[in-house]
């Protein structure tokens, strides 16, 4: 999954993100794509028991449900486990911090969302699956 910035938006599986491509690496000239894997590829070319990583998503619920601690006991088992904390917590607040279908639904009728496709962007951009959201906004009227 490539998608630049500081999180990554797309709700679909994915085993590795691209989150940017204009990183630096000592050594090589030029700038450089960064990426996370979530996957052991090299164990599963090599036909090895792949060592299962999870995704950021798959980890902020578990952070939700208690599984990883609080504050830097979480931030540290985290960062032992190989995660990037940042990513992580930047899921969690974002869960934390979702507005209902029926808030949104009602946004959307006031006009807050636009129009069309470009609606359709900004709701998928912001973790919002358009086809429900548009279900609730026909009921609502």
């Amino acid at each position: 999954m490539a998608e630049y910035g500081p999180c990554c938006n797309y709700n679909g599986n994915y085993g590795i993100w691209q989150h940017s491509s204009t990183g630096s690496v000592p050594g090589v000239n030029g700038n450089c794509d960064l990426d996370y894997a979530y996957i052991d590829y090299a164990a599963v070319i090599n036909k090895k028991q792949p060592v299962t990583r999870k995704n950021p998503d798959e980890l902020a619920v578990e952070v939700l449900n208690g599984q990883w601690g609080n504050g830097t006991d979480r931030q540290q088992l985290l960062t032992a486990a190989g995660y990037d904390y940042a990513v992580v917590q930047e899921k969690v607040n974002r869960l934390l911090n979702r507005k209902s279908v029926d808030q949104i639904a009602r946004e959307v009728i006031r006009g807050s969302w636009g129009n069309g496709n470009e609606r359709i962007n900004r709701l998928k951009q912001a973790g919002y699956d358009p086809t429900q959201i548009q279900k609730r906004v026909n009921q609502l009227l």
